[in-house]
């Protein structure tokens, strides 16, 4: 890791010292969490925009929305912008380049769920983790995209959210698909992680665990139409024990026990464990379970003990989530094989720990 990230300030102390106007781009949940930070730091937000369409003459946090054309005509260019939102959309993320041409911006790593803000002094207490983390991935690709994602989390420059890979080939490019019959699809949303491992590894059977009803019902309807592999939907959180929880459904990516969307409406689902499955057998467990990752593989403990199943692990939800779930994964399986990959998004989102036994590990030809 780079030594000199012990001292080089961080994004939030760069903005305290910052003299030119910074200005908020999005109104959603991230622009409040934004906001939150900026006033703990004392950081002067001058104003904040949104896209032409959703500008609409309305007001954020008692600042009236503009558009970026509104703002410049009234500062010019040399301005700072803090990006307040996330997107996969190519559309979406080639506006946000064309902002960055002409303007500084920065885009605040803040944390999905309940965890700390990775800022210089987070860095600081947790640096022997981090950099024992970073000693378990086994390819220059997954070293240098974590030392990205560090920097990324202190910086907030957008250089370092370069390193991206498809879905399909984070998985076809590290494991071996004959070697794949069954497979567990834990946090599966409306079917599209399961299109993917499909279409790279081609499993036999798929177990697709969805806890939010509205976004269940299009997975079901998804699973319908795959005639290549067997499907079985289920409506259950994925977690450490079997019990219920309150959950806001909203029937999107921000769907969760801890309500990181606050205009989701609240509902109770069900928790079960993947051991409580009783599954005859499972090459590959995927996670993305809205920050509740070691819960979730905490109750996956004997599943992975019997099968040794290659596990795909989201680890971006929390702050410590990725250095911590590494270190966790290595504990339990300490001659798997580990690897960092990330598709393209904006923020530092999608990023996943692939941890594979040998067995599972596909062979250069």
């Amino acid at each position: 890791m780079n030594p000199s990230l012990l001292t080089k300030p961080c994004l939030w102390e760069k903005l305290q010292q910052e003299n030119r106007p910074i200005f908020l781009y999005g109104t959603g949940n991230g622009a409040d969490k934004i906001l939150d930070i900026c006033e703990k730091y004392n950081i002067n937000i001058e104003g904040v925009f949104a896209s032409s369409d959703f500008v609409r003459n309305r007001s954020f946090r008692n600042m009236s929305v503009k558009s970026i054309e509104e703002i410049t005509k009234s500062y010019g260019n040399d301005i700072v912008v803090l990006l307040a939102f996330g997107t996969t959309l190519e559309s979406v993320i080639n506006n946000i380049n064309q902002i960055a041409r002409k303007h500084t911006l920065y885009i605040p790593e803040v944390p999905l769920y309940e965890s700390e803000l990775f800022d210089r002094d987070f860095y600081k207490k947790n640096i022997n983790d981090i950099e024992n983390a970073e000693k378990l991935f086994n390819d220059s690709h997954s070293l240098e995209l974590y030392k990205n994602m560090v920097e990324f989390r202190l910086s907030g420059e957008p250089k370092y959210l370069k390193m991206v890979t498809t879905p399909v080939d984070m998985y076809s490019s590290l494991i071996d698909n004959e070697k794949i019959n069954s497979v567990i699809d834990c946090g599966a949303y409306k079917g599209d992680s399961a299109a993917d491992i499909i279409e790279a590894l081609h499993p036999c059977n798929l177990i697709a665990m969805e806890p939010d009803p509205k976004t269940f019902i299009k997975l079901t309807a998804y699973s319908s139409t795959v005639n290549d592999v067997e499907i079985t939907p289920l409506n259950y959180a994925v977690g450490a024990k079997k019990a219920s929880v309150e959950f806001n459904s909203s029937g999107s990516r921000g769907s969760g026990s801890e309500g990181q969307n606050k205009r989701g409406k609240t509902t109770t689902v069900n928790i079960t464990t993947i051991d409580s499955l009783n599954l005859s057998n499972v090459d590959l467990i995927k996670y993305d379970v809205e920050g509740n990752e070691f819960d979730a593989i905490n109750g996956s403990l004997g599943t992975i003990k019997k099968y040794s199943p290659a596990l795909s692990i989201s680890v971006y939800h929390r702050s410590e989530d990725i250095f911590k779930l590494p270190l966790f994964i290595h504990k339990i399986c300490p001659d798997y094989k580990f690897y960092l990959r990330r598709v393209p998004c904006i923020p530092a989102w999608d990023i996943s720990l692939l941890a594979i036994p040998d067995s599972k590990l596909k062979r250069e030809p």
